[in-house]
């Protein structure tokens, strides 16, 4: 298993296929694996894949920092001997992409973020109180409670598709616990104060079009102070755009990479 060290943090990370590289960044009670439905679409790419810390098989004492996350991705492509890449985020990972774009620029080619609006009142109270209530509950009932701030209405049309996806989360081997969950939470509270101004290389931000975490008049603002960006809404997604919508997804990805 991959990984490496750095300040008393291990590192996780997976490679898979071959090609250009490009970084998945995940997001917020996600690792590499919330990546798998979207693999098998990004053909002809060397796919390097980070667990945060505070999720998947990444392991850290303390409190969290999202200025230590995106460090962590910057010495990642160190550690591979890797120049400037494309990189995908979803949710904070799209912010951890950002950042990493303006605070390193030497190390990001094109950069696309998915479900990354700015926080508002109402999402820190919902992921506040999910975090409290996660030390609390079954982990079942904890998804279930999760699931309508991710997932379009379709989803729940069948309950036994919600089910299936609940009993998949909890028995997933390396399920965030609360206890990270909830230092991934507080981590919110210490935002990083970046200028999105400096970063120079194109941004593409796919917004879900029935986003309640991340509406697409929060990632237009997310992304207002960067010189070339542009933003794309798909309909039917909601906040996991890339498992609603898989196909629209990897098109709006291979369409914006392929760009010269």
């Amino acid at each position: 298993m991959p990984s490496f060290t750095r300040e008393s943090a291990s590192i996780h990370y997976e490679i898979l296929g071959a090609g250009e590289p490009l970084l998945l960044i995940a997001g917020t009670a996600s690792d590499g694996a919330s990546w798998g439905p979207l693999l098998d679409l990004l053909p002809e790419r060397q796919l390097i894949l980070i667990d945060n810390r505070g999720s998947g098989r990444t392991t850290v004492e303390g409190p969290l920092s999202h200025r230590d996350m995106v460090e962590d991705c910057a010495a990642l492509l160190d550690q591979l001997g890797l120049g400037a890449v494309d990189v995908v985020g979803h949710s904070l990972g799209g912010f951890l992409g950002l950042w990493l774009a303006a605070l390193h620029p030497g190390k990001v080619k094109r950069l696309v973020t998915l479900g990354s609006g700015v926080i508002d009142a109402r999402s820190k109270a919902v992921f506040a109180d999910l975090s409290r209530l996660y030390f609390t509950l079954p982990p079942q009932d904890f998804f279930r409670m999760l699931y309508p701030w991710l997932f379009s209405p379709a989803f729940f049309a069948d309950p036994a598709t919600r089910e299936a996806a609940a009993e998949a989360s909890t028995n997933y081997a390396y399920r965030q616990s609360p206890a990270d969950f909830a230092r991934q939470v507080a981590a919110m509270e210490r935002p990083l104060s970046v200028d999105l101004g400096t970063i120079s290389c194109p941004v593409m931000a796919v917004a879900g079009e029935g986003d309640l975490l991340a509406p697409p008049g929060t990632v237009a603002t997310a992304h207002a102070a960067i010189a070339d960006h542009w933003v794309v809404t798909i309909p039917h997604a909601a906040h996991s755009i890339h498992w609603e919508q898989l196909k629209a997804t990897a098109e709006a990805i291979l369409g914006f990479l392929g760009r010269n």
